[in-house]
């Protein structure tokens, strides 16, 4: 079995699903059918198969055979608008766009904890000397997991300094239905700036259980930090699959209606 043979296997595969010839969740042709058809052994007709399976184009399964990914991301409206963010709002934004897109049973679990600040959250928030004062280093985290038809679809962990948290809603484990903006807006707090880093990466073994992914499948990971003037006033840290997720930027005067308008895109199109 020779390695350009599994090659040809796997490039006769793509060309096919870039052509369109199979449709996403369609079912494959079997090894044997594969075999026969390229001239080649079922054992080259399967590593030629698991070479798509590790790219996150096909996915294998057991006693099933082999069916063509369906990647059918949500737009995750990573740019605030009118009416505040999809990633905060959830009743009022995110839910919502889920439940257009065919998907019911959508849930939120939030959890607040207190802890020492890490170096990582630490160089975010530019508390280089986070260990000094008597709360310099404590940090609140607002964690949120978010389910949809009972699988892990989102995880979103957002990092504020104590002195700014501290006896506030922001330590509540409640949904905050205005969004955090607002919520740091009504204790003083504007947030007129912010950066983002967006990458990608392969996920744990625990991450990969998590989110039910299979080989081949990586991360995207979106890093804020918003200010007010100089000054952090949190770090949101937003994992989530890639094959399910998109994000959206937006430029200028953008319409609350932007992320109905393109709700429809798919960066998987050909």
């Amino acid at each position: 079995m020779s390695t350009s043979r599994k090659t040809e296997v796997a490039d006769h595969l793509r060309e096919a699903l870039t052509r369109g010839d199979y449709k996403p969740g369609e079912r494959l042709p079997g090894e044997e059918e594969l075999a026969e058809q390229l001239d080649v052994s079922r054992a080259t007709a399967r590593l030629g198969m698991r070479i798509l399976q590790d790219e996150g184009r096909i996915a294998i399964q057991a006693g099933r055979g082999a069916f063509v990914a369906d990647h059918r991301p949500i737009v995750h409206l990573a740019t605030p608008i009118t009416g505040g963010s999809d990633s905060e709002r959830f009743d009022a934004g995110y839910q919502p766009h889920l439940r257009e897109a065919g998907y019911d049973q959508i849930d939120e679990k939030i959890k607040v904890s207190l802890d020492t600040m890490r170096p990582k959250v630490a160089r975010r928030l530019r508390r280089g000397d986070a260990g000094d004062g008597p709360h310099g280093g404590l940090v609140v985290i607002r964690a949120s997991d978010r389910f949809v038809e009972g699988s892990l679809w989102q995880s979103q962990v957002t990092h504020f300094p104590f002195s700014i948290a501290n006896n506030t809603p922001l330590m509540s484990p409640d949904r905050l239905e205005q969004g955090v903006a607002a919520v740091l807006q009504e204790l003083g707090y504007r947030e007129d700036w912010n950066w983002d880093i967006v990458g990608a990466r392969m996920p744990s073994q625990d991450e990969a259980e998590s989110f039910g992914l299979g080989p081949g499948i990586p991360l995207l990971v979106q890093e804020r930090v918003a200010y007010d003037g100089e000054t952090p006033l949190r770090f949101t840290e937003t994992v989530m699959p890639a094959n399910r997720h998109q994000l959206l930027y937006s430029g200028g005067r953008a319409p609350e209606e932007l992320l109905l308008m393109a709700s429809d895109v798919n960066i998987f199109e050909r």
